[in-house]
């Protein structure tokens, strides 16, 4: 028996086109690849990047094997799709199932056949996700008392796909650069939409297959959804046998329903899911940036610092020669006149005695023009000859301001930012993450530009 099957009961809710709706994951990707205006009530800011890269590299899983050109507009083309994926069986897109042998959604299947070994009970969504606080300074734990399946569903998806290493038998994602690294997002937008942007990198992973498959010796009839796979804990998979769109796990847990209440039991493995046997998170992942690892073979993936996205990381990230940017990072000729830069990460860092979360980072850019956005990307007679090094240092890339006439002495347009906190958070006043010994989940929108020209439309700050 299943429960919580997101492919027939309307689990997700969703303001589309301002008006409150309910509906399947299947109805969700067909209004993502419409000209419909989405937007997910119930995510958390720090769960915005995995649930759009979970979306988005299932999609472009779905159109491989499936074949398809184009995007479904039809909710039933796209549960077809979805159901071709693992075998017409709807147990791999349930929340829960009682049969241990079968997989559930993002959940393998345990050989054993008992939980017994599943230590770990867990009963409110929140505290299965991936944020770390210490003694409930920031944000409480446990607050969800009162939860529904789909918050079930967002934690889920945020803790296999996003979490690092927390301590001894409980290892991390393959798509980062070690357990106290995080999977940052890098990337260009057409608008802030939740729309444009899965049209786009679905777009992006599809154009990228075949050099993934050549770069990084994936196999194209390879595991893409690896959850479908039976996981006792003490064996890893290969890189090389994976589908280069694979939906990773890193944890053996399952849901268990009693009644219309969830609760989750998770159990340790003696190897991580993925072998990271001399591997520093480079995967071919486009919304990463990466540049050459110099303790193991091969690139290393960018892992974001508390610091959040400063001035300086972006300018190290848009306009510098040391890192190899992402595919979803390269400007598209259906990107339109202003494109959106978005950088988002959830830091990591070690505490006395476990792994904390250390801030939730969010940058957006909308350019006044592409050229500005991607200077030294795109060849053009009207990129600003500004975005130079120099001009960087100028404008004030370290966080301390000791008095009112270096803040007078920067260019008034070049660094702007807005705080918005997520409850319960400590903000700075220039709304990054403070640095203490006490973590916090923060939130700032970052706006980085050159001084605007005369005629050119100004950039704007929207918030987080």
């Amino acid at each position: 028996m299943s429960a919580n099957d997101i492919l027939k009961d309307p689990l997700i809710t969703v303001t589309l086109d301002g008006v409150p709706h309910r509906g399947t994951l299947p109805e969700v990707l067909a209004w993502l690849s419409g000209d419909r205006e989405v937007c997910f009530r119930a995510l958390q800011p720090h769960q915005h990047h995995p649930w759009h890269a979970f979306t988005v590299q299932l999609a472009a899983i779905a159109l491989s094997r499936g074949k398809r050109e184009g995007f479904p507009s039809e909710a039933s083309e796209w549960c077809s799709l979805l159901l071709g994926l693992t075998g017409q069986m709807h147990e791999p897109w349930s929340l829960a199932v009682d049969d241990l042998t079968k997989p559930a959604l993002l959940q393998p299947p345990v050989p054993e056949d008992t939980l017994d070994g599943f230590k770990t009970v867990i009963v409110t969504p929140d505290s299965l996700d991936i944020l770390l606080t210490t003694r409930n300074f920031d944000l409480k734990s446990q607050r969800m008392v009162r939860s529904s399946p789909e918050h079930w569903l967002f934690a889920l998806v945020t803790k296999q796909t996003f979490e690092g290493y927390s301590g001894k038998m409980n290892y991390g994602i393959h798509r980062m650069n070690g357990g106290q690294a995080n999977r940052p997002c890098v990337a260009i937008a057409p608008s802030r939409s939740w729309a444009p942007r899965f049209q786009r990198d679905v777009r992006v992973w599809l154009d990228s297959r075949a050099e993934l498959l050549e770069g990084y010796s994936y196999d194209s009839d390879g595991p893409a959804l690896l959850w479908l796979l039976p996981w006792d804990g003490a064996e890893s998979l290969l890189r090389p046998t994976l589908d280069p769109f694979f939906v990773e796990i890193c944890r053996r847990i399952r849901l268990v329903a009693d009644g219309d209440l969830l609760s989750a039991r998770m159990g340790t493995s003696q190897v991580a899911r993925i072998d990271a046997t001399d591997h520093a998170g480079a995967t071919g992942d486009i919304w990463t940036p990466t540049q050459k690892s110099s303790k193991k073979s091969g690139d290393a993936s960018l892992t974001v610092p508390s610091s959040g996205f400063n001035y300086r990381k972006l300018a190290e990230l848009l306009f510098g020669e040391t890192w190899q940017s992402g595919a979803a990072l390269e400007l598209r000729a259906d990107d339109g006149d202003a494109p959106v830069v978005i950088a988002q990460a959830l830091s990591r860092a070690r505490g006395r005695r476990r792994a904390t979360t250390s801030g939730w980072s969010r940058s957006r850019r909308r350019p006044a023009r592409a050229s500005v956005a991607l200077g030294r990307r795109i060849p053009s007679a009207c990129a600003p000859s500004r975005w130079s090094s120099a001009p960087a240092r100028r404008a004030g890339c370290s966080s301390r301001r000791s008095s009112p006439s270096s803040k007078a002495r920067r260019p008034r347009s070049w660094i702007s930012e807005t705080p918005a906190g997520i409850p319960g958070s400590i903000v700075s006043k220039r709304g990054s993450t403070m640095p203490s010994s006490t973590p916090s989940s923060s939130t700032s929108t970052r706006t980085v530009g050159p001084p605007v020209s005369p005629g050119m439309p100004s950039s704007t700050t929207s918030p987080a």
